[in-house]
């Protein structure tokens, strides 16, 4: 599900203007003085723009300008509604604490997210050793029909074909031509398996240039994985 947070952060400005009726306080009041300093310019765009994210790169970035505006906005807003309560104005001070409320809800899942883009593996690798990662990794697979790529290359990295029963089970099913689950790989990478398995010299499997061409497609997967992370939708 994409990233919904402005409509989050607008319903709630919705409900504290529906529950003040968008009476404008005394400005003479504790509340007033302290309500006229907050404008919520900053926090929308920033979210807008998070939500519109379409890279990692864009989306930390926005994350971190809303937590930036969130870090200011917030304390302030909190400060009115005490300051409206003290005022003995119950319904500003209600209102304000429901916004707070709602704010930090957003805040907290923003963090989670950062979390996530900071998480991020540095390399092909990290996504097969982190169970974590490795779940996405094989949902956005499934979803663009390659998870041939995913198994052969977890088999490999794992060194699970280094004897000759394994290897010849998967080059049968992942290498030969038309083999089951054919992987795309180089037409050289492709007749140095193919003379081994001719030659019955499955432990001499160049499974190593095999990786590497494989490591091409899926950093392709992991590109798509990225954006839809960015996005929201996963």
């Amino acid at each position: 599900m994409a990233k919904s947070y402005l409509a989050s952060w607008k319903k709630a400005k919705d409900r504290f203007e529906k529950t003040t009726g968008k009476k404008k306080p005394d400005p003479k009041s504790r509340f007033g003085k302290l309500f006229s300093k907050i404008s919520s310019t900053g926090l929308e765009g920033a979210l807008k723009s998070y939500d519109a994210a379409t890279t990692v790169q864009d989306a930390q970035k926005h994350a971190r300008a809303f937590q930036s505006a969130a870090g200011s906005y917030i304390p302030t807003l909190d400060a009115a509604g005490k300051a409206a309560k003290q005022d003995g104005d119950a319904v500003y001070a209600e209102a304000c604490a429901d916004m707070v409320a709602s704010l930090n809800k957003i805040a907290g899942s923003v963090v989670t997210d950062l979390e996530r883009f900071d998480g991020l593996p540095k390399t092909i690798d990290g996504y097969f050793k982190s169970p974590y990662w490795f779940k996405l990794l094989h949902k956005v697979a499934k979803q663009e029909m390659s998870l041939e790529n995913v198994e052969l290359y977890d088999k490999i990295l794992k060194g699970k074909l280094s004897k000759a029963g394994p290897a010849e089970e998967a080059y049968k099913e992942y290498v030969a031509v038309r083999s089951p689950k054919e992987v795309n790989i180089g037409s050289g990478t492709r007749s140095a398996c193919k003379k081994c398995a001719d030659q019955g010299a499955w432990t001499d499997m160049p499974w190593d240039k095999v990786a590497k061409d494989l490591g091409v497609n899926l950093a392709d997967t992991i590109g798509r994985l990225h954006s839809a992370l960015a996005k929201g939708e996963i």
